[in-house]
């Protein structure tokens, strides 16, 4: 039993003990491979702490590699940089140093300048001798007169001088400025670094500066020129106001004292001057201050003669147009218009245009008025009757003995002599008028008459009286001027109303509308028109006097002040030329668009208008020329059209869409030209002839006489049928109905020979007829055939319907109408029978 017990207690023993070696081993083995892999760890730790600083090394290198380039790259870039600069301001330099030399060269002057104040200076002497220095003993109004014109128009010509200078001195000292801005960079100043290109730069350098050298020296030498020229005409100028302000006292005192006595004007004393002394002492006075008035509105003369040549062109084509209407020859009344364009042109234009310039020389206006003269008596050649061509004669040879008198300028006791003679001739041979020749005399004829009777005479009585000298003379003028402006004015309006009447009578027949036109001559004088000539004598007659500039300077001054709103400037006369451009712009579109349409009565009708849709593109582009002088002549500066068109910008986008549609409409039927002038077309269901082409809409002209007019999107909007467009040929359809049993092949053979007779029926393309079916009362047939003129297509359907209407009368073919059987079907009903 106990040896039982012991022996599992031994083997338990055992057991532990052998666990507790196998625990001891396992923990020797695990600390030993925990030591292993820790230090395995540690190593591998290491040996990639190693890798990595050798990685950031490497990382490190690079990115300082990277830096150098960089700033290598920096610096070349600057340094390039700095050499493009370096090129573009020594190429700038040297250009504007270019534009310097020329504009020293050619732009100013300085011997022309001296030159022509020095004759400034002699003609001042000329003038104001007798007048202001060395002073006469006796003055006249007309020398007066003549001296603060010519001072005036002297210092018009120093201002225009002063201004070039002033304006070659702003172009100097611009270039100037930038050359001097341009000097001054700094990259001019900034070496390269290459010795091979530090050489060749300051080559270069040292060589602008040299040039720039120079020309700051040429600069100061003409700047100092040019600042000697402003104050040598500077004090010119004000010696010239002085003087201008000083004949002008004079000219005031003597028109205050013109009622008073001249003195002995009749005395031949050996100190006066002769005759002939005063006419070369006039002469040359005259002849000066004549070629300063036209080297100064030189332009205003031109504008003068190409208005002229722009109505005597209109004339030619108005006759021309006249012609090709078969209409010429019917005009029974006046056709100097057509006869005489160039004269009628010159008289209407040089009556009108003398008003227009402000102040001019009296010899110019006579040289104006000789001209009027001259075409007045061709006008008049075949108008005037025998006794009217030898009042005008006799008229003419006083008004040139006036004219020639009035620009002699100093007193001599002959001209005295031919004072009193044209005097007296003028105002007896206008009393003769007045009492002989009545049956010559109107209103305004008889009038002027009295008007110049009663200057005649004032002139008379003053220098045999009173021996007023420049009241005589004065009112002996104003009598020869008062029956000129007479004979002027009223041919003047006389051939500007034909041309209007038969202008608008062309118009009228281009529109087909019937007119009469010999009624055109007839020529009202209306309330309006009777003040206007007696204000355009009044102007006539006391242009050239002090009182009038005293009244005319204030009003142009008020015109041309300078004014201000805002940042903008302005004056009234820069208005005023604005509008005036524009007008004048939709004037002339107006014109060209009347020259170039054709008559409805035009015998080269079926012809295809030459010009069409393209007078738009013309009248586009004069209203775009005149838009672009007007904002030019006004000086409107440019950027304000930037302002304009921004505003029109937001206008079509908040309601001015359908306006710019049609806008845009206009120009691609100018352009594309599915239409034009005179087409025949169908618009809304209804054929109309197309009459006018505009800008935003077209008109067009229905048979029924009423003219409708129609935007130009709607016109292009729409489905557009244009007969016109390639021809104007058309086919047209007759249908008929012969009745059963006719012998349709005679039926044929009829009717060939009806469109073969027809002289409008076109052959070719060969007309057809056809049969088409059987209806209920007839058998139908259509005829096809074409004319050559889409406007006879209906005449000839209403010929060739009568005359088929006949041919089938007499050949008893019958044209059956509708008809129809009526069946009345008799039925027995109970029930009304029972009731």
């Amino acid at each position: 039993m106990a040896f039982y017990n012991f022996t599992p207690n031994r083997l338990l023993y055992e057991n532990a003990k052998l666990q507790s070696l196998a625990s001891k081993t396992f923990a020797v083995l695990f600390f030993f491979f925990f030591q292993f892999y820790v230090s395995y760890s540690q190593n591998q730790t290491t040996a990639d702490s190693s890798k990595s600083e050798d990685k950031n090394s490497h990382y490190n290198k690079i990115e300082n590699l990277l830096k150098l380039d960089e700033e290598k790259s920096n610096t070349l870039f600057k340094e390039n940089q700095i050499s493009r600069e370096r090129a573009e301001l020594f190429d700038a330099i040297s250009k504007n140093i270019q534009k310097a030399d020329l504009t020293l060269k050619t732009g100013i002057d300085y011997k022309g300048f001296t030159s022509e104040l020095d004759y400034a200076i002699k003609l001042k002497k000329t003038a104001i001798d007798g007048i202001i220095k060395n002073k006469n003993d006796f003055q006249t109004l007309r020398n007066i007169t003549v001296t603060s014109i010519m001072l005036k128009e002297l210092q018009t010509r120093l201002e225009i001088q002063l201004t070039k200078i002033k304006k070659n001195r702003t172009e100097l000292s611009e270039i100037q400025g930038i050359i001097d801005s341009l000097s001054i960079k700094k990259s001019l100043f900034t070496l390269p670094k290459d010795s091979v290109r530090k050489a060749l730069y300051y080559e270069r350098y040292s060589q602008m500066n040299t040039d720039v050298g120079l020309l700051n020296k040429r600069f100061k030498d003409a700047l100092d020129s040019i600042s000697k020229l402003q104050i040598i005409g500077s004090r010119f100028k004000y010696d010239l106001q002085s003087d201008i302000i000083e004949t002008d006292n004079i000219r005031k005192n003597e028109f205050q004292n013109l009622l008073n006595s001249d003195g002995e004007i009749f005395n031949a004393n050996e100190g006066n001057t002769t005759f002939r002394e005063a006419f070369f002492y006039s002469l040359t006075k005259v002849a000066i201050i004549l070629l300063f008035f036209i080297t100064n509105h030189f332009n205003a003369i031109i504008l003068m003669l190409l208005a002229a040549s722009c109505l005597i062109l209109y004339l030619f084509f108005l006759k021309s147009k006249f012609i090709k209407e078969g209409l010429y020859n019917n005009i029974k009344l006046s056709k100097q218009i057509f006869v005489h364009p160039v004269s009628c042109a010159i008289l209407i234009v040089f009556t009108l245009f003398n008003f227009l310039f402000i102040f001019p020389p009296f010899a110019f206006t006579s040289i104006i008025w000789f001209a009027c003269i001259i075409a007045l008596t061709i006008v008049n050649k075949e108008h005037f009757c025998e006794k009217e061509k030898f009042v005008w004669k006799i008229y003419v040879l006083l008004i040139l003995l006036g004219l020639y008198d009035n620009n002699i300028l100093i007193h001599s006791v002959t001209e005295v002599f031919l004072i009193l003679f044209i005097a007296f001739a003028s105002a007896v041979f206008s009393i003769y008028n007045l009492k002989k020749n009545k049956e010559i005399l109107n209103p305004f004829f008889k009038y002027s008459l009295i008007v110049m009777i009663i200057c005649e005479i004032g002139s008379i009585v003053f220098i045999l009286l009173d021996q007023n000298y420049n009241l005589g003379k004065l009112l002996m003028i104003n009598g020869i001027i008062t029956i000129l402006m007479y004979y002027l004015f009223t041919n003047t309006y006389r051939l500007i109303v034909d041309i209007l009447k038969y202008s608008n009578f062309l118009k009228e027949s281009n529109e087909g509308k019937p007119q009469e036109l010999n009624e055109q001559e007839i020529i009202h004088y209306g309330p309006i028109i009777n003040v206007l000539f007696v204000i355009g004598w009044l102007i006539s007659i006391v242009k050239n006097s002090y009182f009038f500039h005293a009244i005319i300077d204030p009003i142009i001054g008020f015109f041309n002040e300078p004014r201000t709103i805002g940042d903008i400037n302005y004056s009234y006369q820069s208005i005023i030329v604005f509008f005036f451009i524009i007008i004048i712009s939709v004037l002339i579109a107006k014109i060209v668009s009347f020259l170039t349409s054709s008559s409805s009565n035009s015998s080269n009708n079926d012809r295809k208008n030459r010009f069409g849709s393209w007078i738009l593109l013309v009248q586009i582009s004069i209203f775009s020329i005149g838009i672009s002088l007007a904002f030019i002549s006004a000086g409107i500066p440019v950027d304000r059209l930037t302002i304009i068109i921004s505003a029109l910008g937001v206008g079509i986008g908040f309601g001015l869409q359908t306006l710019v549609n049609n806008l845009v409409s206009g120009l691609i039927i100018a352009f594309e030209k599915p239409v034009s002038i005179n087409d025949t077309i169908e618009v809304g269901g209804q054929t109309v002839k197309m009459k006018s082409i505009g800008i935003r809409s077209s008109v067009v002209a229905t048979f029924d006489g009423a003219d409708v007019i129609i935007p130009n999107g709607d016109l292009l909007s729409q489905h557009l049928t244009n007969w016109t467009l390639s021809n104007y040929k058309k086919r047209t359809d007759i249908s008929i109905g012969v009745a059963y049993g006719t012998n349709l092949e005679n039926v044929k053979d009829l009717l060939n020979e009806i469109l073969s007779s027809h002289s409008l029926v076109l052959q070719t393309p060969e007309p057809i007829i056809w049969i088409t079916e059987f209806k209920a009362n007839s058998i139908d047939i259509v005829v096809k055939y074409w004319v050559s003129n889409i406007n006879v297509a209906n005449d000839v359907k209403s010929d060739l319907i009568i005359s088929i209407d006949k041919v089938f009368r007499d050949n008893n073919i019958e044209i059956p109408f509708p008809q129809q059987d009526i069946h009345i079907i008799h039925s027995n009903s109970t029930d009304s029978e029972k009731k």
